[in-house]
Formats: C-alpha cells, structure tokens, sequence
C-alpha cells in the first residue's frame, strides 16, 4: 500500500512536471497552458494512484487489472485534446499541444504508479522536443517571402485584409497603393510567413470576400 507521504510526493512531482510542461504551451500563447496541463497531470496521476489501491484493497476478492482505470485516462484524454486543435482558414494549429496534452497524461500516469526514472525520463525529453528541438524547427521551416497582389474595388477593404493576415500569422513587411481609377485600386502587400502556411487556401477565401476584384502572389 503507498504511504500518505508518497502520495502526496507523486501528486506534488506531477503537479511540478505538468505546470512546467504548461509554462511552454502559455509562452506559445495557446489555450491549453499552464493550469490545463497541471490538472490533466495530476488527474492522471490520481487515477493511477486510485488503482493501485483499488487493486490493493480489493484484488482478494476479485480479479483486479490495475490499469483498467488509467487506460480509460488515454482514451478520455482525446476529447480535450481535440479542443486545443483549430481548423484555419490556411492549415491547422494546436497539434502540438494536443499531443503534448497526451503525453502529459501519460507522465502523470507513471508518477502515479511510482515509475520515477521512466516519469522524469519522459518529462525531460518532452521538453526537449518542447523548447530546444523547436528551434530546430523554426530553421527547418523557415520563414517565406512573396509580394502579394489584391485589387479591390473599396479602399476600406485594406483594413479587413490586415485583419485576415494578422490572423494566420503573417507579418506584413510593406504596402504599396495603386489608384487604378472606376474604383479599382491595386494593394500589393510585401509579406513574410511561415512554410507551413498554405497560401493557396487564403487566396481562394479572399477570392470569396467582398470587394474584393482579383488575387495573385508572386511563386
């Protein structure tokens, strides 16, 4: 049977590892951040612990699988996972920290069930691939440069596209208005964004907007 004092050394190791974990989420200004990650550590480790003395106590009696109740942690863990996922108009956010969700279940877990040096093990290299493997990620993917050409028919519209830039992560560098005349002015955006980003997605949803004549980008 786990001593008091053990339990609550798990809880307070799962507690330490989740809001650290958390702390990465919240500098990458997701949703899913520090709070999040510490409850969903130290729930599962609660569950594991539950087990063991579940399995403790009542394993003469019945057949007990002292995993039963964290494995339905795994399978339930999806649901808030798939919370912290956003379809955009141009690719898919918060995979990485729906993944990182799971695997912060699955730590608290194995704290639980005292497995120190698999739980640290673990932790650790989750925040490698959270904070140094990211850099390297950053010059896999870096950044793309292109000019971006939208003829509207409203000069307001320009504001509506800032908006729509701003909202899938791309830096506008520069703007250069072209009065065309029969209310028609040509905007060409010098903008930089990220590889992964699918450009021809936002090309057909400002083709869909108002006010809006054409759009081309240079290849």
């Amino acid at each position: 049977m786990v001593s008091n004092k053990e339990i609550i050394i798990r809880l307070l190791i799962a507690l330490i590892m989740g809001g650290l974990t958390g702390l990465e989420r919240e500098k990458s200004h997701q949703f899913a951040g520090f709070r999040t990650h510490i409850l969903v550590s130290v729930g599962s480790c609660i569950t594991a612990l539950t087990s063991l003395a579940l399995f403790h106590d009542y394993s003469s009696y019945a057949n007990m699988d002292p995993a039963r109740l964290t494995a339905q942690v795994l399978s339930g863990i999806g649901f808030l996972g798939a919370g912290a996922i956003l379809k955009t108009s141009n690719g898919i956010r918060g995979l990485t920290t729906a993944a990182g969700i799971w695997a912060t279940a699955c730590i608290g877990i194995t704290v639980g069930y005292g497995y120190y040096v698999l739980s640290i093990s673990a932790w650790l290299f989750v925040m490698i691939t959270l904070y140094i493997l990211k850099n390297i990620d950053s010059v896999l993917f870096r950044k793309k440069q292109t000019i971006f050409n939208v003829k509207v028919s409203n000069i307001n519209t320009i504001s509506m596209l800032y908006g729509k830039f701003e909202k899938s992560q791309i830096d506008v560098k520069n703007i250069d208005i072209e009065d065309e005349g029969e209310n028609s002015w040509k905007v060409s955006f010098f903008i930089v964004y990220d590889r992964r980003i699918i450009i021809e997605e936002l090309v057909k949803e400002l083709n869909k907007s108002k006010n809006i004549i054409s759009v081309d980008y240079l290849l």
